[in-house]
């Protein structure tokens, strides 16, 4: 994004230009207590805010008339953030197709290669990236064909007459879904990238997948030659009432990734397999999770049980057991949850007299519009001295 001139700003609000929207979050946090160097108090208070004004969006659009026509569309957005930037996104055209009957030309560039398999085991947040594999792709641009119900071309090249060694070219193609016998579908996808300078690189992608009434299940495989080495993923998911069994393994990986913990990171050769168990068809208030994380290297081992006593009150009991390097940890927690507040606690014991907990309590009813929460958080070490601290803050949004 590009700053935009106060000048333009005056301009903007002098144009009577409407703001399209003002939005975001305001967050007030104390620390009350810090049970480490025992000091108490309002010791350390903190505010930060995420906000954005969006002056106004613009939306064009084009289309033609006849048996073969043009379409387009494009965007613009004017915003200014908490720190007084003000930012124009670059017009972006968003879509410019050539149509006909039964087939459409993408002329905005390729497709990239096909990625049906990624990791879902690990639950990364909203913020984080998965495993996945897939070849890496390209920069060539091109056009991408679409045949309606049958399939999708990209082609793209660039090259030179005077030095056609130099050529890099890029193609890929996938069919549309296709349902081979009722409930089963087939999904396919290949790509093939070529640069001498680069190095030259191949990929293909399959799903299989079944649904029906009682359960579901479907396999993904994503695989890529890239510079003399043959690299997959695969990614197996089944739901048979009352089970849910996942699987995912990768050679390789092309995100960098972390787990909560930051445990797992990028690795080659991972191996996660994760089974629920949800007892409640046979009036059992319990959920059993079973997962083995990293199968091929550390061998983290896991299970926990979500007992559901009432309406309001989930415990659950865990305790897991890494094979390389023998760690492991016992803990039970807690989630009690009413209308006005919901409160969150948890100890683990990880051997030796290593104790951890934390524990919150949250509202979005005590105030209307503010989220409240009162939080022990950093409690690593409860025999150590390491206590961690109480924090209470106010969360509004607008």
């Amino acid at each position: 994004m590009k700053k935009v001139s106060t000048l333009l700003l005056t301009g903007i609000i002098g144009s009577s230009m409407l703001f399209a929207g003002f939005s975001g979050e305001a967050t007030i946090s104390n620390e009350l207590f810090n049970l480490d160097n025992h000091e108490f108090g309002f010791t350390t208070q903190a505010s930060s805010i995420a906000a954005e004004i969006e002056f106004s969006t613009q939306t064009g659009e084009a289309k033609g008339e006849g048996d073969i026509y043009a379409e387009i569309t494009a965007s613009l957005t004017l915003t200014i953030d908490e720190a007084g930037s003000i930012t124009a996104d670059p017009a972006e055209v968003t879509a410019a197709n050539i149509v006909g009957d039964g087939w459409k030309v993408s002329i905005l560039g390729v497709n990239g290669p096909v990625d049906y398999a990624a990791d879902t085991i690990i639950d990364q947040g909203d913020d984080e990236e998965v495993y996945n594999y897939s070849v890496t792709g390209t920069t060539v641009v091109g056009v991408a064909v679409t045949l309606d119900d049958l399939a999708t071309v990209s082609v793209g090249y660039v090259g030179d007459f005077d030095a056609l060694e130099n050529t890099t070219a890029y193609v890929s193609v996938e069919p549309a879904e296709i349902e081979i016998s009722e409930g089963m579908t087939v999904q396919v996808g290949a790509s093939l990238y070529l640069d001498n300078t680069l190095g030259n690189e191949a990929g293909a992608s399959a799903k299989l997948a079944y649904a029906a009434d009682d359960y579901s299940a479907s396999v993904a495989v994503d695989t890529g030659y890239e510079n003399g080495i043959l690299d997959y993923d695969a990614a197996l998911n089944v739901v048979m009432s009352p089970i849910t069994l996942e699987a995912y393994y990768g050679t390789t990986n092309t995100n960098s990734v972390n787990d909560t913990d930051g445990a797992y990171s990028a690795i080659d050769d991972v191996l996660h397999v994760k089974a629920v168990t949800d007892l409640a068809d046979f009036d059992v208030p319990v959920t059993l999770t079973l997962s083995g994380l990293d199968l091929v290297n550390t061998q983290a081992l896991s299970a926990q049980a979500d007992i559901t006593l009432n309406e309001e009150l989930v415990a659950n009991v865990n305790g897991g057991y890494t094979l390389t390097g023998g760690a492991w940890y016992v803990g039970a927690g807690a989630i009690y949850t009413v209308a006005d507040y919901v409160a969150d606690a948890n100890v683990t014991y990880l051997g030796g007299d290593t104790f951890k907990a934390d524990a919150s309590i949250e509202s979005t009813t005590f105030v209307d519009g503010a989220t409240l929460t009162l939080a022990w958080a950093g409690g690593d070490d409860l025999l150590n001295s390491n206590l961690g601290s109480i924090t209470a803050s106010c969360l509004i949004e607008f």
